[in-house]
């Protein structure tokens, strides 16, 4: 396995990608420029024809010290904190993640997005989230007083650090699976996807079948946020808010049958 750093993906590039089942992940460490980074095998310069920059095996990476570097503690909502401290003990107030190869630790934008947007719909409500990565917002779902809570993600890697959080949290109600959006088996309340957008654009169909009275989406560049709220079908839903950081967007969507 590998780990290729590319400066940027073409359209067509991300769509062979998911075609793979494989979802690029954006990561903006240090305060430098985002990049693209693609966990795979052996030749995948052969497949993408972007540029790459960098291509490491994994053992090399040394994620399990590098993340102490380059990632801190902070404040994921003004209720919300994130700390990567794994001997702490879990509060009301407080996310434990322990940083993996999973997205999801509190620092990017969209994380902060989704989660300030998720946070006040949520309380007594079932919640789903799509592509959950290290678990962090089903976590703050569960923190913030979702009845339920159900985290997937289709990176088999993703799933034991996902259970890991959920431990270190005590989030006893969230489930958490490997998956895309159809394998969820069940109706929830809340649908929430920090994902970029060609992949929020191929699950929105999914997510409508759900029907659930909040959408929040997160992962939108704020240049493209006009383009792909008209691309997706909105007959049944609402803007109730958005949130921005930098460059990136996220929306609340309410369903007006359900109001």
């Amino acid at each position: 396995m590998y780990e290729y750093r590319f400066k940027k993906l073409s359209d067509e590039s991300v769509t062979t990608l998911e075609d793979m089942g494989i979802y690029p992940i954006e990561e903006d460490f240090k305060g430098q420029d985002i990049c693209f980074v693609v966990y795979y095998g052996e030749g995948l310069e052969n497949i993408i024809k972007d540029e790459w920059y960098q291509k490491v095996e994994i053992d090399e990476t040394g994620w399990d010290t590098k993340w102490k570097e380059f990632i801190k503690p902070g404040n994921l909502t003004d209720s919300l904190r994130y700390i990567f401290d794994t001997d702490a003990e879990p509060d009301s107030e407080t996310i434990i993640i322990n940083p993996a190869m999973a997205f999801g630790t509190g620092t990017h934008p969209t994380t902060r997005c989704a989660a300030r947007l998720l946070e006040d719909v949520v309380s007594g409500k079932t919640v789903a989230d799509a592509g959950c990565g290290s678990g962090i917002l089903a976590i703050a779902a569960s923190k913030k007083g979702a009845k339920a809570v159900y985290a997937f993600d289709i990176d088999p890697d993703a799933l034991g650090n996902t259970l890991e959080n959920i431990e270190l949290n005590r989030a006893d109600n969230v489930q958490a699976w490997t998956g895309g959006i159809e394998s969820l088996g069940v109706k929830t309340d809340v649908v929430v996807a920090n994902i970029i957008t060609s992949v929020l654009k191929m699950i929105h169909p999914a997510v409508l079948e759900i029907k659930p009275e909040y959408i929040v989406y997160s992962g939108i560049l704020a240049e493209e946020y006009e383009e792909f709220m008209k691309e997706i079908d909105l007959t049944e839903y609402e803007t109730v808010r958005t949130a921005n950081e930098a460059e990136w967007c996220g929306v609340q969507l309410r369903c007006r049958t359900q109001r």
